[in-house]
């Protein structure tokens, strides 16, 4: 083992103690296990290895999410069961959609622009995805009443919080979307099925807090035709700070790194949103 590289009693008991959070303990244990391994090397000791993984935790899911665990979870879906087998036209389940949606601090400010933020992207891309990836989704997936994709149409939804997970995969039941939904560690080596849509919205700049390489390497391992990369331009207090210069700046650089394969490049922007269309070639790259 590598001096530098903590005991592995010594990663268990950091990832046992923050495990003991309520605000953590849904979190992949995966991604705890990857932050407590890197905090460990940093710290003054274990007390010090908690609050720094704790930190990076917020940085990552703490700080966008809203909604409880455990029973609350519960009740949701049977919010959503009820409405879901209640009115015929769909209407009561948007409402609870849309209630949900207004939980979490990422798909809350999207809400006034649905009606039109996927066809948006859709229209970029040519028409709406047979198949469509959800990278660090939240409950991103509750917004399918608005996405307008075909009834076949398959859904992958990931993200590093299974209680997120565990309601967009009831949800995606529920309306008898085929579908796949996963807790997964996006900031490590992750193996993704192919398909003709990612979407990794909001997700780079979260990415970029918990490994400044992490970003480019999932990127580069999607076998997909399109990708949809989106960076905030205003934060959870709603100032702008010079947000959209950075991220564009962001972006330049994550093109650099994916050119060749970037074919076209489509802005499909709402507000508070910069939204970016990446068209690829068809070649893998790993066969590259």
């Amino acid at each position: 083992m590598n001096a530098n590289e903590p005991a592995d009693d010594d990663v268990r008991a950091v990832v046992g103690r923050v495990a003991e959070s309520r605000r953590y303990r849904a979190v992949d244990p995966a991604v705890v296990r990857r932050l407590a391994s890197e905090e460990l090397r940093r710290a003054r000791g274990p007390d010090d290895a908690v609050k720094r993984v704790k930190r990076r935790l917020h940085q990552a899911v703490g700080a966008y999410r809203t909604s409880a665990a455990g029973g609350a979870i519960d009740r949701d879906i049977e919010r959503l069961t009820a409405a879901s087998q209640g009115d015929r036209s769909g209407g009561e389940l948007r409402a609870v959609c849309r209630d949900l949606l207004a939980r979490h601090a990422s798909t809350r400010e999207r809400l006034p622009f649905l009606d039109r933020f996927y066809t948006t992207i859709w229209d970029a891309i040519g028409g709406a995805p047979a198949s469509l990836l959800d990278l660090g989704c939240g409950l991103a997936p509750l917004a399918l009443p608005w996405m307008q994709l075909p009834a076949s149409a398959t859904y992958h939804a990931i993200d590093a919080d299974s209680r997120a997970i565990r309601l967009v995969d009831a949800f995606l039941s529920l309306v008898g979307r085929p579908h796949v939904a996963e807790a997964r560690d996006l900031a490590g080596e992750v193996d993704l099925p192919a398909v003709d849509v990612a979407l990794l919205l909001k997700l780079v700049p979260i990415l970029d807090r918990q490994d400044p390489a992490a970003s480019v390497r999932l990127l580069r391992s999607l076998a997909v035709r399109h990708m949809v990369v989106s960076f905030p331009i205003r934060s959870l207090g709603g100032r702008g700070r010079g947000m959209e210069t950075t991220y564009r700046r962001r972006l330049e650089a994550l093109l650099r790194d994916l050119d060749p394969r970037v074919q076209r490049v489509t802005e499909a922007s709402v507000p508070n949103e910069l939204v970016v269309v990446l068209t690829l070639s068809r070649e893998h790259p790993a066969d590259a």
